[in-house]
């Protein structure tokens, strides 16, 4: 069933009242005001669809009235009721923001004639306003969703959680609501736009895996097990764009959820590849110095076991008999050969740059 019209009688002569009651009473929704006190507030809380006021009743605000009345949405359909049908009256009703004026006394088939044309403009008025607020509504929205989609882009290239931080509050922006965060990470919660210790910050830890959207007069609490978001300074809740933008910041809060679910292994992942480079490289020093240790030992042990060697010829080339010539000759022959396997200086340089490059290189991909 449609809804009644509502019609507003302002007007101070009693009979005029009864005779336009009995006239409207069956088919609209009737109110009357016979004087002037408060009048502006009155006639702003019946928000009516038409209002047929007497323009000499004594001090009404007929301007100020008829701008309230005006600014009413939709706008409230206004018939003057005057004895006055002069041109200069006429004028002036127009120019107080008069759609029409009755003239008296008044004509029942008149009145319900013009009171039939104010109807009709009314439906127009609130036609031309639906079509108006869908287009606005389809324009918002249409935005929303570009901001969303900026906003998945831009938490897919995110590092850390203060960049995504950043990207959740540039997009919020673009919605025209205040909003605080909390995100949950490996190493524990992470609070923006409220300190640690505020009401703000413990109403968001609250989340044990309940209701995951809770609302209450114009705030919003949106929970992921990641993150959870605070939404203060919404719109009405009974508009289209307090339905949408719980809608769309519900998605945000999931993607941006999920992506930090990734990030967390990102970050676990590269903590252990670190760790295990650190390890690795206290194990290749520790064999350096090994080697090096271990290698000085080992010549130490060469040298004096070639030099024990080296007497032992000595003795047995002497006991041979041999002339000074060839007993030269063998020795100096002997020491060449025992000096020789001795020396291991171009092994052990081999060895240590080759370690060190290792070194080097294990220490680049660690920065890398």
């Amino acid at each position: 069933m449609p809804d009644q019209i509502k019609v507003l009688l302002v007007e101070h002569e009693e009979q005029d009242i009864l005779l336009l009651e009995q006239m409207l009473n069956n088919g609209y929704i009737v109110s009357s005001l016979d004087d002037s006190s408060n009048i502006i507030k009155r006639a702003a809380t019946i928000h009516p669809d038409i209002a047929i006021i007497n323009p000499t009743m004594q001090g009404l605000p007929t301007k100020i009235l008829c701008s309230k009345l005006k600014s009413l949405q939709p706008p409230c359909h206004i018939l003057f009721l005057s004895s006055d049908n002069t041109a200069e009256s006429c004028t002036r009703a127009y120019a107080n923001g008069a759609d029409d004026h009755i003239l008296k006394p008044f004509n029942p088939i008149e009145v319900h004639e013009k009171i039939q044309i104010s109807i009709q403009n009314t439906k127009i008025q609130k036609q031309l306003i639906k079509a108006s607020d869908t287009a606005r509504n389809a324009i918002e929205n249409s935005f929303e969703l570009g901001t969303i989609i900026t906003f998945m882009e831009a938490i897919g290239s995110c590092e850390d959680f203060d960049e995504l931080s950043v990207a959740f509050f540039k997009a919020v922006d673009d919605f025209d609501v205040n909003l605080s965060l909390q995100i949950r990470c490996n190493d524990g919660a992470l609070n923006f736009r409220c300190a640690n210790d505020s009401l703000e910050a413990v109403i968001l830890g609250e989340f044990k895996g309940n209701a995951r959207i809770i609302e209450h007069a114009n705030k919003i609490i949106i929970h992921h097990d990641k993150i959870s978001v605070l939404l203060k300074d919404l719109p009405s809740c009974d508009s289209m764009k307090y339905g949408r933008l719980k809608d769309h910041i519900n998605i945000m809060v999931n993607s941006a959820g999920s992506r930090i679910i990734s990030l967390n292994l990102q970050m676990e992942l590269a903590e252990r590849k670190e760790q295990g480079f650190g390890q690795t490289l206290q194990k290749a020093e520790k064999i350096k110095s090994l080697f090096k240790t271990t290698f000085t030992e080992h010549q130490k042990t060469t040298n004096i076991r070639t030099a024990e060697l080296e007497q032992k010829m000595e003795s047995i080339f002497i006991s041979l008999s041999l002339d000074y010539q060839q007993e030269e000759l063998l020795l100096k022959s002997l020491h060449t050969l025992l000096s020789g396997l001795s020396d291991s200086t171009a092994l052990q340089t081999t060895m240590n740059i080759s370690l060190d490059e290792l070194l080097t290189d294990m220490n680049q991909l660690q920065q890398d």
